[in-house]
């Protein structure tokens, strides 16, 4: 780094057609080149991640009831690398890419560390999936390879906003850092309105942390699980639970609220907030599938404009 604050030239790098993982990202690297940021740049320190850098697995966990999901911590372990001189900057809401050979799969962190490196994010292992099958075998001490930041939401806490998430399975995960930097900062005045979509409540994962979150003035959140299912007889006659069920309502915790069916055009209307004066922002989490059947709906069930909707 100068004294002036620019980035020296050995970290400026160059964007190839290589470099793109060819799945269709909505936050493509070829579109979103990863850049110094302003954090990185006030610290005086270098974001170790702009180039492919190595990171070492602490920590591996599956999830409760689904060995399929895994729970992956990594921090750095690159020794070329002057420890007081780097930092990791990855913002809410962008993604690292992750490289084995010639595979590249984007993954989004709900959890880092700027001063000591590290980060962890949440894996759906797909079936015959290249890059599932190596995560599958990978274990502690093992050392993959990271670049990014990528991505193009930046909140500005200065600005008063209504954000609607809208979350899909795993893709739950990199919301969480979404909402935490607007309730952690108390100057903030922004309001959140979480959707959360599952199969069933045993697949909304980080539900603890959705229950913190409901502790906070500014934060509203449902949970869609069209495929909840109780041992009650007459949710198993009917093949499904049932809004009044008394075991479904017991399993409940702290203001939760659940509903037993998919989320729709005609359910985001109810959700829509049009009195609340401030910038209305749609932010959606999940597969390409889930983005286009939620994409334009959303935004016109809930009032936003295209150019406030963001894919992550």
């Amino acid at each position: 780094m100068t004294a002036d604050g620019e980035q020296k030239v050995e970290d400026v790098f160059t964007i190839q057609e290589s470099d793109c993982c060819g799945n269709g990202c909505t936050n493509c690297i070829l579109d979103n080149k990863p850049r110094p940021s302003q954090r990185a740049l006030l610290a005086g320190k270098r974001n170790i991640i702009l180039k492919y850098t190595s990171f070492r697995l602490l920590q591996r966990q599956t999830h409760t009831g689904d060995d399929q999901v895994l729970f992956l911590h990594f921090g750095n372990a690159a020794e070329s690398y002057d420890e007081d001189d780097c930092v990791l900057d990855i913002p809410p809401g962008h993604h690292i890419m992750l490289r084995i050979g010639f595979l590249l799969r984007p993954y989004s962190p709900y959890w880092t560390d700027f001063a000591s490196k590290e980060f962890k994010i949440l894996v759906k292992l797909q079936p015959d999936g290249p890059m599932s099958q190596h995560l599958a075998a990978v274990q502690p001490n093992d050392r993959l390879e990271f670049r990014g930041p990528i991505g193009n939401y930046r909140h500005d806490p200065a600005v008063t906003k209504c954000i609607y998430i809208i979350a899909q399975g795993v893709a739950v995960a990199p919301t969480l850092p979404l909402v935490g930097q607007v309730l952690e900062n108390e100057d903030d005045m922004s309001r959140i309105w979480h959707l959360v979509c599952a199969p069933d409540l045993q697949h909304v994962y980080f539900r603890d942390q959705l229950l913190e979150f409901a502790k906070y003035w500014n934060y509203r959140s449902c949970l869609y699980v069209p495929r909840q299912q109780c041992g009650s007889d007459a949710c198993l006659k009917a093949g499904h639970c049932r809004q009044e069920c008394d075991e479904l309502r017991r399993s409940l915790r702290y203001k939760e609220r659940v509903c037993l069916h998919r989320l729709d055009a005609n359910e985001l209307k109810q959700h829509a907030t049009p009195a609340i004066p401030g910038l209305h922002v749609l932010i959606i989490a999940g597969d390409s599938g889930f983005q286009r059947t939620m994409g334009e709906a959303a935004a016109k069930a809930l009032g936003v404009a295209q150019e406030n909707v963001y894919l992550l």
